[in-house]
């Protein structure tokens, strides 16, 4: 679909642009699905408008606005939750082994041969259960680059096409400049479609681009990156709370770059009027540096693991960034934040530096950590330690609560509006606005259940979790190794930010095995903006759609809980942890209608993280989960 210059021609977008609108606020939230407020009325589509394909969605490379299933709860609690007492009290390895770098190398693609090795244990020989951790002091030689001072670009500069050159080089490797975003043809007082600022880069193959960007203002921006096809390959945005974002990427091939600045990020970074809705607008300055291949320094240390491990990697200081890859140099995961604080209490991961990585070992070798984009003296922690699963713990088993029980939603930290005991909704309060009756209620919790233990169990290799709900065990929840999710009430009633749902933690390795989270009908049902109700019609099997939207939720929060980050909604096949921005948890297939024979099947399937939560690599999620249910 091409949009023209005043807006889109066909109704599907403008629906889908009012769905956008309506939930601006959840949009710039990267590690949590969110829903739109719901207090967000205005946005509304006319009477008897069809509901628009997700096909249709991602073929036009757009986006739906609901922020997905939990999103600016989480990205919350990582920039305000502050640690508790048991999280101060999280056993850590004091005694860890604490070492010096000693010329660590500056390639992951040589096989190691120049990384620095640690001194941990080979995979192969028998190991403490309580795992290992070591600290390197070390440091990096990156010389600093004084930008220079260039003029603001004029308007339209909102697509690649209309991107002003910087002009970059080796006499030049830096710019300052500043913008506004909403000063354009598609700002608030333009179209409204978004105004977005993008300026063109030209590098050298083993460059590296770094990006920061200091918003004034109302202005929560985005800073992107797009290679010359148009493809994003990376995002960032505040992770810190300071409200600065940075973005530093290492180029691997020669050519054409662009960064651009807005609020979230357009359905197609060639069309101008392609943006999610004037989200927020404001003032900014940007700086640009580029510097050539081997002047930012990178230090590369080998540690052995062994399959089942669970390794975490934090780094402060210095350091901007971690990243984990495999002995062929192939990446496993970068981070540039920190999603230490939506680890739980019992996770013994490392975490609190600039930024901290993870990854659920599928295959013992020889794995390398690379410390990069900074200059000066870091502190580099590096910890492995076996999954509870590997170490003959109960059986995880989630517990399905329909019932409105009572519940204290402190567990969900910053993400609390009303801290307390909370009393919710049960899930058969909401059926009528999906049109169903209080005798369709077993239906859908079987329904829901089933499907639940699908994804969790029947298709994870060796999962050996029990998934069941409290109509046929009410009384589990509160034993050993027993986790829910309650499906059930509002926004108001359980205290928390708008979200479709949200789970208590991001645990990888599941070492936390009694945890809550929450789905919550509201958001999803009745006259909502993002209502599954706009994909159902006379052809739905009610009962499947809705246990469709209630039970891929639900697994999406269990996900979570059982270490699974977001992955990318564009992927190939659909994943049980897009972030929902393309509204996959109501599994809406070809005829744009919930509820049919052809709904998409979702599944956890490996795909790469999502870009805009800090994170790069691919997520093996079948094995992530694997490890933390078998």
């Amino acid at each position: 679909m091409v949009a023209s210059p005043n807006g889109p021609r066909d109704p599907r977008a403008r629906h889908r642009r009012a769905l956008r609108t309506a939930s601006a606020a959840a949009l710039a939230a990267p590690l949590a699905l969110t829903a739109a407020a719901a207090d967000a009325t205005e946005a509304r589509t006319s009477s008897g408008l069809a509901p628009p394909t997700l096909a249709a969605l991602t073929a036009a490379g757009d986006t739906d606005p609901t922020g997905g299933v939990d999103g600016d709860a989480m990205r919350h609690r990582i920039l305000h939750e502050e640690p508790d007492g048991a999280r101060a009290a999280t056993p850590r390895a004091d005694d860890a082994t604490r070492v010096q770098e000693d010329d660590a190398g500056d390639t992951v693609r040589d096989r190691g041969r120049s990384a620095q090795r640690l001194p941990v244990a080979p995979a192969n020989e028998a190991r403490s259960v309580a795992g290992w951790e070591v600290r390197v002091d070390g440091g990096l030689s990156t010389e600093p680059i004084d930008p220079q001072e260039v003029a603001p670009n004029p308007e339209d500069d909102g697509a690649l096409g209309l991107a002003r050159d910087l002009g970059l080089s080796g006499t030049r490797p830096g710019i300052t400049t500043h913008g506004v975003v909403g000063d354009g043809p598609h700002g608030s007082s333009g179209s409204a479609t978004g105004d977005f600022d993008f300026y063109r880069v030209d590098a050298a193959r083993g460059e590296t681009l770094t990006v920061d960007l200091a918003p004034e203002g109302d202005l929560a921006p985005n800073a992107l990156l797009y290679d010359a096809d148009g493809e994003l390959l990376v995002g960032a945005q505040d992770m810190t709370g300071d409200r600065a974002v940075h973005l530093a990427q290492r180029l691997q091939t020669a050519g054409t770059y662009y960064v651009a600045v807005g609020a979230y990020l357009p359905g197609d970074p060639t069309d101008p009027s392609s943006g999610p809705g004037a989200i927020s607008e404001g003032p900014y300055s940007l700086d640009v540096t580029l510097h050539a291949r081997g002047a930012a320094d990178t230090d590369v240390y080998a540690v052995p693991l062994r399959q089942g491990d669970v390794v975490g990697a934090s780094v402060s200081g210095g350091a901007r960034q971690v990243a984990l890859h495999e002995l062929d140099g192939d990446l496993v995961q970068s981070a540039a934040s920190d999603p230490g604080p939506i680890y739980p209490d019992d996770s013994p991961l490392p975490r609190g530096g600039n930024a901290t990585a993870n990854h659920v070992v599928d295959r013992t070798g020889i794995y390398l950590v690379a410390v990069s984009d900074g200059a000066g003296d870091y502190e580099l922690t590096v910890g492995a330690h076996r999954a509870p699963s590997e170490r003959g713990a109960q059986e995880q088993t989630v517990v399905l609560d329909f019932s409105g029980p009572t519940f204290d939603n402190r567990v969900f930290g910053a993400a609390v509006t009303e801290p307390g005991v909370r009393d919710v909704s049960p899930m058969r309060d909401f059926l009528p606005r999906w049109g169903l009756t209080a005798d369709d209620e077993r239906a859908v919790v079987d329904a829901t259940t089933e499907l639940v233990r699908r994804v969790l169990k029947d298709e994870i290799p060796g999962s050996q979790v029990r998934v069941t709900n409290d109509v046929e065990d009410p009384d589990l929840w509160g034993e050993p190794g027993v986790s829910r999710v309650i499906v059930g009430g509002t926004v108001a009633e359980a205290g928390i930010l708008p979200a479709f749902g949200l789970s208590e933690s991001v645990d990888p390795g599941n070492f936390a095995r009694e945890e809550t989270a929450i789905v919550m009908p509201e958001l999803m049902s009745g006259d909502h903006p993002a209502s599954l109700d706009r994909f159902l019609t006379t052809d739905s099997d009610r009962v499947q759609a809705v246990s469709q939207a209630l039970g891929y939720t639900a697994a999406h929060e269990i996900g979570h809980f059982v270490g699974n980050f977001h992955t990318d909604d564009h992927d190939v096949g659909t994943s049980v942890m897009n972030t929902g921005n393309l509204l996959h948890m109501f599994a809406v297939g070809p005829d744009g209608v919930a509820g049919t024979a052809d709904d998409d099947h979702v599944a956890m399937r490996t795909a790469r993280f999502d870009r805009l939560q800090g994170i790069s690599g691919v997520e093996d999620t079948v094995g992530r989960t694997a490890v933390a249910l078998r």
